[in-house]
């Protein structure tokens, strides 16, 4: 291409050659300003074989940058901007458990997959039989608050919960704090990671977040939510497409719960897990359908006393009925439980539906006042 040829202006207006060649030369130097952190888009690619010619190229280009001095740019820029913003510990913009490609070296199993989206991806390519040697969470550094079986919990010694996972623990904990309500003998923490899984642990690391979270504040027990951006296919360790709905998948995928749970497990007695909701989506509600039906088969492993399983479904919308987005109370009021995508619960719905939890908590631990449930009115 000979540049003095092109004509860049005419009329005083710049030339789609010249926008052209600006572009490209732009899109270039961010490359390689952006250095290792060029994974991160081309991990959102859907078919894993583009994307895995895609991540030689960002890796070569990566490689380049960084044997001239120059890939650590836009990192140091962004941590810069973090830091200076009092951003460095919002569950949104720590960088220590998001988009970590060194997650295997940590001991966290599974590899970059299908992006994290809360849609149901499209059907992908055929997989090889061969599951990941998995590696067992580590032992808690410190001591957890003394057995809650032992203890009685009241408004001054509150039963403490830490509730984690996806976006829909959103309306969950919110709905749960506001069941329990004010001074009550239950304390309620909770943490919502938009788009995060069992399977993506490159894109959110749940392992290291929990042990971390675990180490720093005692808690009584865990109630774990995800699973709704789980239905994809994956690479295992090896680098061998795991496909969904296959054997091999879903061993792969129960040692991925199984990771998650047992980090849990070390640190508090006892671990909640709530099923998937059902979805107005009728191509997701199957896919959730499946998920929920994996993790009920794992769920069976492990013993009732430490691992409780709790449905969703089974209060909204009630069980083998279908979809709908809002109830009638015991008063004929109408009360919407479903956001507008179909869904996502509303923070009524996720009181509502917290409700069998909070009955079995009530069962499970001992109280010296009785704790009361605040329904929607």
């Amino acid at each position: 291409m000979n540049l003095k040829k092109m004509d860049f202006k005419k009329d005083g207006k710049y030339s789609p050659n010249y926008i052209l060649v600006t572009v490209i030369v732009a899109a270039f130097c961010i490359i390689l300003l952006c250095g290792k952190s060029l994974w991160v888009p081309v991990s959102g690619i859907k078919n894993l074989h583009i994307r895995s010619v895609l991540f030689s190229l960002t890796d070569a280009l990566s490689a380049f940058s960084s044997s001239v001095g120059i890939d650590g740019f836009v990192p140091e820029l962004r941590e810069s901007f973090i830091q200076s913003t009092g951003l460095a510990d919002h569950p949104s913009w720590d960088s220590r458990y998001y988009n970590n490609r060194d997650v295997l070296s940590a001991g966290e199993p599974g590899v970059l997959s299908v992006p994290p989206v809360e849609t149901v991806p499209d059907p992908a390519e055929e997989a090889v039989p061969v599951i990941s040697a998995e590696i067992p969470p580590a032992a808690p550094v410190r001591p957890t608050r003394p057995p809650a079986g032992e203890a009685v919990f009241s408004s001054e010694n509150p039963l403490r919960i830490y509730i984690f996972g996806d976006s829909q623990v959103f309306s969950l904990g919110s709905g749960f704090s506001r069941l329990v309500g004010r001074k009550a003998p239950i304390d309620v923490d909770f943490l919502a990671i938009h788009s995060s899984g069992f399977v993506r642990g490159d894109y959110y690391n749940w392992n290291t977040k929990i042990r971390d979270i675990f180490n720093q504040e005692s808690y009584d027990l865990a109630v774990i939510m995800l699973g709704m951006n789980d239905y994809q296919n994956f690479w295992n360790n090896q680098g061998i497409i795991m496909k969904k709905r296959t054997p091999e998948w879903e061993a792969a995928y129960k040692q991925k719960c199984r990771n998650i749970i047992d980090t849990a497990l070390s640190y508090v007695s006892r671990v909640y897990w709530l099923g998937m909701p059902a979805a107005k989506n009728r191509e997701y509600n199957e896919s959730l359908l499946y998920i929920d039906s994996v993790q009920e088969a794992l769920a069976a492993e492990y013993s009732p006393d430490v691992l409780i399983r709790i449905s969703l479904r089974d209060t909204i919308p009630g069980q083998d009925q279908p979809y709908m987005d809002a109830i009638a109370l015991e008063n004929g009021k109408s009360i919407r439980v479903m956001g507008d995508d179909g869904s996502h619960y509303t923070v009524e719905g996720g009181q509502l539906v917290m409700k069998p939890f909070f009955d079995r908590l009530i069962t499970d631990y001992r109280f010296s006042e009785i704790p009361v449930a605040y329904l929607p009115e």
